[in-house]
């Protein structure tokens, strides 16, 4: 069998595959971040299901509202939660830890759109 030498473009794809498997979330693990010497916060991650407000314009005003209706599926880092609201974070900005204005997102879902929250895991931050 002969061997031969892979071209560096393989050699990314593998490298990238590598990573991309290591980085596989299963349920109920508890992510690490690999960054040593932090202090570090647990917070968990969630699936929300909700009802978005829904707004339509130059549309005739139709007999049945159920099909003009918006359920949104939103998962993210449960970051906060209030008796009124939930925040959810998509994007979190590890080199600053969330502070500044950097790549941060997220979501402030009222409660009373809320139909339905599936913990999936933690995640260490």
């Amino acid at each position: 069998m002969e061997e031969y030498e892979l071209d560096s473009d393989t050699k990314r794809r593998e490298a990238l595959d590598h990573d991309l498997n290591s980085f596989v979330f299963r349920p109920h693990q508890t992510i690490r971040p690999r960054s040593v010497g932090t202090k570090h916060i647990v917070k968990s991650i969630a699936m929300v299901v909700w009802e978005d407000i829904t707004a339509y314009a130059r549309v005739e005003i139709p007999d049945d509202f159920e099909i003009f209706r918006l359920t949104k599926i939103t998962v993210g880092i449960l970051w906060q939660e209030s008796k009124d609201y939930l925040v959810l974070v998509q994007d979190y900005d590890l080199s600053n830890r969330g502070k500044g204005y950097k790549h941060n997102d997220f979501h402030i879902i009222p409660r009373g759109a809320v139909k339905d929250i599936r913990l999936l895991g933690e995640i260490e931050l």
